[in-house]
């Protein structure tokens, strides 16, 4: 019976756990996409934050945050409630003997405990490597054209290889703390019962214990503490899930300044006239470049209707004065007016559908033709006629009747 309920009871929990896992990977992939979706373009000029590692972050950051959820959580559980009851029956039974139990309980744990720290360092230093090797790796992969024209595979590839190979001499000295504090770990749970046995024969051959209370205090907690032993053998996934939740955290926590600001005017009713674009003063200066100005006491005006055409060479602020236009960034100093309000009031969401920005080289979503086209608008309110008229502006009609 007890094999049967035992096997019931592990079937059960390991299926809540594995249920609480699925819901919580899930739910925090969805929440920190989402805020990675809301942050402003200051954000992503960040070199920490390279597509390489909010990739690795929605993708393997996750998987290693589910690895302490399940079995490792179960196993916390199961250690504390055994070792409550434990101490319990062993003083009930023996409460000589159960004290030198217990007293060597602690020493399990706080082996195992320095132990998880130890790997959680070595796992930081590692995932510190691998972040900027995949960052290193993931802009050669997005240049691979200028790569390929310049000869530079062997010179990347030598560069990525030496990359790794800085980063695991400098975790080796860790990776050595780390295996002798489990060698601790593991050992330490037979000094203690080589004490206990000790002490334990002693009380029976004085008569003082019997061999079934000896037996008793034992199991209860020397066999139960080396539950200790195996819910630190999940030490190096919990390391793992532990920056991995610091690093979710921190993303989630990042509060955008620009995207943030919903709620503001309404540009629906402004359409009707077009929209007047003014420039008063503008200063602008990158958050990742913040010792230079981008841009220095520009004044334009732009009336509805008019084609302006910026013409200079790169690096002049053309790309610059669209971006604030658009309110990627807002000016260090000046405003940015339309139709005389300053757009800081609009609502930026609403705002952006109004005001868009068609780039030299834009981006194809997975999907149709048509939801590339209608993409940003609500589909349904586009008909087929406005989206032959698009393709015909952009001299696309041909090619799409032309497609399978």
């Amino acid at each position: 019976m007890m094999a049967f309920w035992t096997f019931i009871f592990w079937v059960g929990v390991g299926v809540a756990f594995a249920i609480a896992t699925e819901r919580l990977a899930r739910r925090v992939r969805e929440t920190c996409f989402g805020s990675i979706l809301r942050q402003d373009m200051a954000f992503f000029d960040d070199k920490g934050h390279s597509v390489g590692f909010l990739t690795s972050l929605l993708s393997s950051s996750t998987e290693d945050l589910a690895g302490l959820s399940g079995p490792v959580i179960g196993g916390v559980l199961t250690f504390i409630s055994t070792i409550i009851t434990g101490v319990i029956l062993a003083i009930i039974i023996g409460w000589k003997l159960a004290l030198v139990c217990a007293a060597c309980i602690p020493l399990v744990v706080i082996c195992g405990w320095v132990r998880l720290q130890m790997l959680a360092i070595v796992d930081g230093k590692v995932r510190q490597a691998g972040q900027t090797s995949a960052a290193y790796a993931s802009e050669l992969v997005r240049s691979v054209r200028t790569v390929a024209s310049l000869g530079m595979e062997a010179y990347a590839l030598e560069q990525y290889e030496a990359m790794l190979a800085r980063y695991a001499t400098e975790a080796l000295g860790s990776i050595s703390m780390a295996s002798a504090l489990y060698a601790a770990s593991q050992s330490v749970t037979f000094l203690c019962a080589a004490l206990v046995f000790w002490y334990g024969g002693n009380l029976i051959a004085d008569g003082e214990y019997t061999l079934f209370q000896f037996y008793i205090c034992f199991v209860a907690l020397i066999s139960g503490s080396q539950i200790a032993a195996t819910v630190f053998n999940f030490a190096p996934d919990a390391s793992k899930a532990m920056h991995a939740a610091r690093e979710i955290r921190d993303v989630i926590n990042t509060k955008p300044h620009i995207n943030g600001g919903e709620g503001g005017a309404n540009m629906s009713a402004e359409k009707s006239g077009g929209f007047e674009v003014e420039l008063r003063g503008v200063d602008v200066q990158y958050p990742s470049r913040p010792e230079r100005l981008a841009l220095k006491n520009i004044d334009m005006q732009i009336q509805p209707g008019l084609t302006i055409a910026l013409v200079g060479p790169s690096g002049c602020g053309k790309s610059t004065i669209i971006s604030v236009v658009e309110r990627f960034y807002d000016p260090a100093a000046g405003t940015v007016r339309v139709n005389g309000r300053n757009i800081v009031e609009y609502d930026v969401r609403e705002y952006r559908q109004h005001i868009a920005l068609v780039s030299q080289e834009p981006f194809l979503f997975s999907g149709t033709v048509r939801e590339n086209i209608v993409i940003g608008l609500p589909e349904q309110t586009v008909s087929d006629e406005d989206i032959l008229e698009a393709c015909q502006q952009a001299n696309l009609h041909d090619f799409v009747l032309s497609l399978p």
